[in-house]
């Protein structure tokens, strides 16, 4: 029987273990290079909306003489907005209200689930069809679902026209 003798590993020598360590560093430097190649544009996707800085506008969406004392009427106005690498106008609907010589502005969504109200003129309440909310004239919650009331952008009237305030 032929018994192979195994013989043990010579020790590395000094060349052999610079080269090692060498070696080592140049993987290390460059798997910290993969990883910050890959986590900047990460970070930077994720802190995005954190540099965009909400500001208010003031838009002007009727004339002061369109709105009369004691009516509630519907107007809707267009925004022109950033998309991405592109300006689109998007379309928005706002309720404005002239009581006691005050003007209102009410957001049409309902404060339950988000549907869309409808004025009743001849009830002087905002109605929601969706699971029976009903507000009166001030925004104010009557019945329903609805948590809260209306929500109510501001307004100012200047120069014969009305503006209403977004955040945009």
């Amino acid at each position: 029987m032929d018994h192979e003798t195994q013989q043990p590993t010579p020790p590395l020598d000094a060349e052999a273990m610079a080269r090692r360590k060498f070696l080592g560093r140049v993987v290390t430097v460059l798997n910290i290079a993969v990883v910050g190649v890959l986590a900047v544009p990460a970070v930077q996707f994720a802190a995005a909306p954190l540099k965009h800085r909400l500001k208010e506008e003031w838009l002007d969406v009727l004339g002061d003489d369109e709105l009369a004392e004691g009516e509630t009427r519907e107007v809707a106005y267009t925004v022109a907005v950033q998309d991405g690498y592109q300006k689109v106008d998007r379309k928005y609907v706002v309720y404005l209200s002239r009581q006691d010589g005050e003007v209102k502005c009410f957001d049409p969504a309902c404060t339950h689930l988000g549907c869309r109200v409808k004025y009743q003129s001849d009830q002087h309440r905002y109605f929601c069809p969706c699971h029976g909310g009903v507000f009166d004239e001030s925004g104010k919650v009557v019945s329903g679902p609805p948590p809260k009331g209306l929500i109510q952008h501001p307004v100012k009237v200047e120069g014969g026209r009305i503006y209403v305030s977004r955040m945009v």
